[in-house]
């Protein structure tokens, strides 16, 4: 089979490798489209370190061709999508249902081989149908839509309540669906890029307010009625928006801070989060409950993922896909490779 190996900083080729085969309680997979997210790119750029050679990817729908000793609820020809942290299920956090803070966790593509190859065995507990009529690319941002479900089933947006989402990348355009969805009202994006916010309104936000033209802490507060709003959703991952995201919360909300930095977060003031009795909340991953409750989202109709799906590449041209999200990140959302 063929396979996509990252073997050192934005080294990327593609190899030959022996077949998988499924042990007890596996499926064996006919890989058919990995999405790139932020973390494969910060694994690309060498940010984070992997042991080389890796098989890049995490985001990725396939079907099943052969099922292991144990497996009893997929058969060959199935459409899946997978969870890609794999967990042990036997620590004090898995037990308690927190899986995605599993002690021992891997995630694909980074601590293991991820899901740029033609075949890859994953464990059936972290395998989900999908309709066999869903296009494989969009199945693919079914795992980063999950992760923004669970981040919103911890910041437990109320109707009525006016939300903010700060950064309108792919997630962040996830989390405005959801917002609406929630029955949060206003519901204010905030971003750079025209098209973005374009989008934003597309999927229904109530307020648009571009931060390249405008001040956005004092814009959101204009719009949220002068104090800020019940939740900021910090989508970025940098120092700056996360100051901002705090500046627009108003007293007695909450912030979630969504996107991901490895930068140090100097500057807090530790009495504005007292006098204003803020609630801060970050998230990691999802967890398995959270999967199946993304996948029925998607399918019943209620999240649209297509208009996030910008690009998409065969597998020998994964150099040219890693190049561009890591370089165009104003012009792309998602880019899928076609396995």
């Amino acid at each position: 089979m063929r396979q996509v190996e990252l073997r050192g900083p934005r080294d990327i080729k593609v190899a030959e490798a022996a077949d998988p085969t499924p042990s007890v309680g596996e499926v064996l997979v006919e890989a058919k489209a990995t999405a790139l997210c932020g973390t494969d790119i910060h694994i690309y750029a060498g940010d984070t370190p992997v042991s080389y050679p890796r098989v890049p990817g995490h985001e990725a729908t396939g079907v099943v061709r052969e099922v292991g000793e144990g497996v009893d609820a997929f058969a060959p020809g199935d459409h899946v999508v997978f969870n890609p942290n794999l967990n042990c299920w036997s620590c004090e956090r898995c037990i308690l249902g927190k899986e995605n803070l599993c002690e021992s966790i891997q995630l694909l593509g980074r601590e293991v081989d991820g899901t740029m190859s033609q075949l890859l065995t994953m464990p059936q507990t972290h395998t989900f149908r999908i309709p066999d009529d869903m296009a494989f690319g969009l199945g693919a941002l079914i795992q980063p839509l999950s992760t923004a479900v669970h981040a919103q089933s911890l910041v437990d947006i109320k109707p009525s309540e006016s939300a903010v989402v700060l950064g309108l990348g792919g997630t962040g355009l996830m989390h405005v669906q959801l917002s609406k969805l929630a029955g949060a009202y206003p519901v204010i994006a905030v971003g750079r890029s025209p098209w973005k916010l374009e989008l934003a309104d597309k999927f229904g936000a109530d307020i648009i307010i571009s931060a390249r033209d405008k001040d956005p802490v004092a814009e959101v507060r204009r719009a949220a009625g002068g104090d800020g709003a019940n939740v900021v959703i910090e989508a970025v991952g940098s120092p700056e928006t996360m100051h901002q995201a705090l500046a627009m919360t108003k007293p007695g909300g909450r912030m979630l801070g969504f996107g991901i930095t490895p930068l140090p977060w100097d500057g807090i003031q530790l009495l504005q989060l007292y006098l204003n009795q803020l609630t801060m909340m970050f998230s990691r991953a999802t967890t398995r409950a959270n999967f199946f409750r993304t996948v029925n989202l998607v399918t019943s109709g209620q999240i649209d993922l297509a208009p996030l799906l910008t690009r998409e590449y065969d597998m020998a041209d994964a150099a040219e896909a890693f190049r561009a999200t890591e370089e165009e990140q104003s012009q792309v959302l998602r880019v899928v490779i076609r396995h």
